[in-house]
């Protein structure tokens, strides 16, 4: 191994690198591992001379690697015969699920399973810690059916354990038995592998989720009442994928870093601002005595929502500390705002911003909004103005926070102009009146009538102008209100804490999209609860797995910053697989070699992934060390 330098006009940098030969023979080098900038590498390692210590280190490296090859210099020898008989199962195996068996045991989920196990001894036929691992690695290689699980899926795995359909309902009704613990202890171990969960922050949002049934529960008849009671989720509500299905609602809350922190499923038509309350209280129970601040979006808002989370310095609680103080930032419609505030909030002046100039802050304030002309337009684009005061409503002292950018406003404008060009397209093919055949409004009909109320012959259609010229008053414009006061919380600070809900969205997406947790198939309510809690789990896997290398990477690449996207993760995951041969004997590593899985392999010490062959015992020693549990937790 040796070291090559990369020099730039700011740094200077390090990196450890290796020759190797090809399959075809040819010669090449790869990159083994980023040592970092001088800088970086003098103030980690204590070392005046970083060039000297990148050297040493190369020399160790490669005294290791020539270690390692003395002890696994083991060939093997494979014959091949055409009268042999090829085998029934597939010789390919995906090794890639080891990464995320990692961070299973690492949270806990074998204990789990296992406290799970000892509050019902009577149960036998299976193993619930088997099924679980199944279900959660299926959702994240391969997403599929619980019967295509069982009957395809699981048998591409390293370690098949031969898991039947019936073992996964069993294991269903279970799991969602204990959610509540399940989603405790998950909190609880994975804040003892991680370090640290950034509670301090809670991000809450709701989304839906459609089922490929065309009728609610209610409306099935020829059921007993004990079934009724089993099938109360299934609703029709509002989807945001404009479906005529039923739903069910899904809360989530996330914490400050972006990783999962507990659920909830309600039926489809529940107000969602109702949902927020009862998770959060769960929640803190495991917190209690911690700071935290709720960050929601508009429609979770509510007074109900920002009264609970009113617990300031004043609490009498909270001074003996016997809970943390929790306060609220939420995004706050300007156009629901009484005329006094909504005036304000929109008016060119009295506005503030910061610019950044040589290492040095400088703030405007008293700045007029008509100063922007198309000369000094780009100067202003990137900057975000600012506004702030208090407000007495509903029985709460409230910070209002009115934002104006450019770059919001040229975003705004443009939904708009596509808005009004789909609405024009609209009107003139004459497809305004329609609906969908499924959709319950096809079933309306409309009588038009003149004001003395004769049947109007014909009908006009025109893009409402008035209402354009509204909506642009607000361009560009945001409001956030919260109980976070100036000597708490600066303006940047509450906006950067706002500017994190994005994330939470993208939890939904990964969950929808890369886990295809929609649409769902089963009918009774516990089996949808246990869909969600495996989909809920694996997303937590996930955003474990992107925080670990994080936790491996160098400073500018932490999370949720990171260098790899969900997509790229997956991929790596699922492209890492082993070929058996010599009947069992030995496992030839197959992947195309790339950064993100070298790193995964080295994050989670599998570099025997890198050789040409791994032995069976090899193998053996590295499924034992990836099962490693941490102590178990149980409630004194």
């Amino acid at each position: 191994m040796y070291i090559n330098i990369v020099k730039s006009k700011n740094a200077v940098s390090y990196y450890l690198c290796e020759a190797y030969r090809t399959a075809q023979g040819k010669s090449k080098t790869r990159v083994v591992e980023s040592l970092g900038n001088a800088e970086h590498i003098k103030d980690t390692y204590h070392v005046d001379d970083a060039e000297a210590w990148c050297r040493e280190y190369a020399k160790q490296k490669t005294q290791e690697a020539k270690v390692l090859a003395q002890k696994n210099n083991r060939t093997i020898s494979i014959e091949f015969s055409e009268s042999k008989s090829k085998s029934e199962d597939s010789s390919i195996f995906n090794a890639g699920y080891l990464i995320l068996e990692s961070l299973y045991h690492s949270f806990g989920l074998g204990n789990i399973c296992e406290e799970i196990k000892l509050k019902h001894p009577h149960i036998k036929g299976f193993n619930l810690d088997h099924v679980l691992r199944t279900l959660l690695f299926g959702r994240i290689i391969e997403p599929s059916s619980k019967l295509g699980l069982t009957e395809n899926i699981q048998r591409k795995f390293l370690e098949s354990h031969d898991i039947q359909i019936q073992h996964i309902y069993r294991a269903m009704d279970l799991l969602e038995q204990h959610e509540d613990l399940i989603q405790k202890r998950l909190y609880q171990y994975s804040s003892a592998a991680l370090g640290k969960r950034n509670v301090g922050r809670l991000y809450y949002d709701c989304t839906n989720f459609y089922t490929e049934k065309e009728s609610e529960d209610c409306d099935v008849k020829g059921k007993s009442e004990e079934w009724y009671r089993d099938h109360k989720l299934r609703k029709y509500g509002f989807s945001k994928e404009h479906r005529p299905n039923p739903i069910v609602q899904m809360g989530l809350f996330m914490d400050g870093d972006g990783m999962p922190l507990g659920f909830c499923i309600n039926p489809g038509n529940t107000n969602e601002q109702v949902t927020i309350k009862p998770l959060e209280q769960k929640l803190i129970d495991n917190f209690i005595k911690t700071d935290i601040v709720v960050c929601t979006d508009a429609g979770l808002g509510s007074t109900e929502m920002r009264k609970y989370n009113n617990v300031t310095e004043d609490d009498p609680l909270s001074q003996l500390g016997f809970r943390g103080k929790r306060h609220y930032i939420c995004v706050q419609s300007i156009k629901k705002l009484k005329k006094e505030l909504k005036e304000w909030a929109v008016a060119p002046t009295g506005w503030s911003y910061q610019l950044k100039r040589h290492n040095v802050t400088e703030k405007v304030k008293n700045f007029d909004l008509k100063a922007i002309t198309e000369e000094n337009y780009q100067q202003y684009y990137d900057v975000v103005f600012y506004k702030e005061r208090t407000i007495a409503e509903d029985g709460l002292d409230q910070r209002l926070i009115a934002t104006f950018s450019l770059k919001y406003k040229a975003y705004r404008e443009n939904l708009r102009n596509n808005r009004v060009k789909r609405a024009s397209k609209i009107i003139k093919n004459g497809t305004y009146d329609s609906v969908n055949e499924l959709s319950p409004k096809n079933l309306i009909k409309t009588t038009y009538l003149t004001e003395d109320g004769q049947e109007a012959t014909f009908s006009k259609a025109e893009i409402d102008l008035e209402k354009v010229e509204t909506d642009k008053l607000y361009d560009g414009f945001y409001c956030i209100a919260t109980n976070l006061f100036k000597e708490e919380c600066s303006v940047q600070e509450v906006v950067a804490i706002q500017d994190r809900r994005w994330e939470i969205e993208e939890c939904f997406r990964i969950m929808k999209t890369d886990l295809r947790s929609r649409p769902f198939y089963h009918n009774k309510d516990t089996r949808i609860k246990a869909h969600f809690l495996t989909c809920f789990t694996a997303l937590l896997l996930l955003r474990g797995l992107e925080r670990r290398i994080a936790d491996n990477s160098k400073e500018n690449d932490r999370y949720p910053d990171g260098k790899y996207t969900i997509s790229e993760l997956l991929e790596a995951l699922r492209a890492i697989s082993l070929i058996r041969i010599a009947e069992g004997q030995a496992y030839v590593p197959d992947y195309k070699n790339s950064e993100v899985i070298t790193e995964l392999l080295r994050i989670f010490e599998l570099e025997e992934f890198t050789r040409q062959v791994v032995m069976k015992d090899d193998l053996k020693k590295i499924l034992k060390k990836i099962k490693n549990s941490p102590e178990m937790i149980t409630d004194e």
